[in-house]
């Protein structure tokens, strides 16, 4: 056994479902490591010790790289200061006062520790902002992990369901469907172009990518991928060892 898989056993014995979220790996096949120890630039290693390129960045916030020699010695110095206070640090502040001055349609900025409190946040602005209830979202794509993000989630009211609307992504008459449905009453629209729940609705092509390839495809993942293939699906491995892409056939 892996040790991976002998992680995954363990967690699955103290962590509801044995983990959570977006970063279940069990939605992404058996080939697609749930556990990584430590990173390096653009290189992640998994419990295994395989390598990777991170072409996610760590699904999002790594645009400078892992372990990023002048991010580090500024994390150490507000460490040295304090690492989690009553309240909030002056650079807070300075940093939503350069965001606002970089950025010419940002008026203010706020701050989210992930992406579900930053689309919930969103949405209640949006929801302030019309008046309005119901949120539009893409079937099959990740909005977050909250109830409202996934209509058919455990732990959803009927009333959660009901403002909620699933459409179709890149259908314009699905979600011109899903917005007359909500008859008025649309206060946002969330789309992701990345499918989470099954590879029969992806086109042909993402489908065999995905079945050969054991991930879930991007536009950033095509034609290559960083991890190990399986066979068939028109993709076959690349390069063997600790480094392995896909490519197809």
């Amino acid at each position: 056994m892996s040790l991976d898989a002998s992680l995954r056993a363990r967690a699955a014995k103290v962590i509801p479902g044995g983990m959570y979220g977006h970063l279940n790996a069990a939605l992404h096949g058996d080939r697609y490591p749930q556990f990584f120890v430590r990173a390096e630039g653009a290189r992640q290693w998994d419990a295994d010790g395989r390598e990777y390129v991170d072409l996610m960045c760590s699904w999002g916030p790594m645009i400078v790289g892992h372990r990023n020699p002048r991010v580090e010695a500024a994390a150490a110095a507000q460490q040295g200061e304090g690492d989690c206070l009553n309240g909030p640090g002056p650079v807070m502040v300075e940093l939503a006062e350069l965001l606002v001055d970089l950025i010419p349609s940002a008026d203010w900025a706020m701050f989210s520790k992930n992406g579900t409190d930053a689309t919930t946040q969103a949405l209640m602005v949006a929801r302030a902002a019309t008046g309005r209830t119901k949120a539009l979202v893409a079937h099959g794509a990740y909005h977050g992990a909250d109830p409202w993000c996934t209509p058919g989630m455990s732990g959803v009211t009927p009333n959660q369901r009901a403002d909620t609307i699933e459409f179709t992504y890149n259908d314009l008459a699905g979600a011109e469907a899903a917005a007359a449905q909500a008859d008025g009453d649309v206060a946002a629209i969330l789309v992701t172009p990345f499918k989470h729940d099954s590879f029969e609705d992806q086109e042909p092509a993402d489908a065999e990518f995905a079945r050969g390839c054991g991930r879930w495809p991007t536009v950033s993942a095509r034609p290559w991928s960083s991890t190990t293939c399986a066979p068939g699906g028109g993709w076959t491995c690349a390069a063997r060892g600790s480094r392995s892409a896909c490519a197809p056939t």
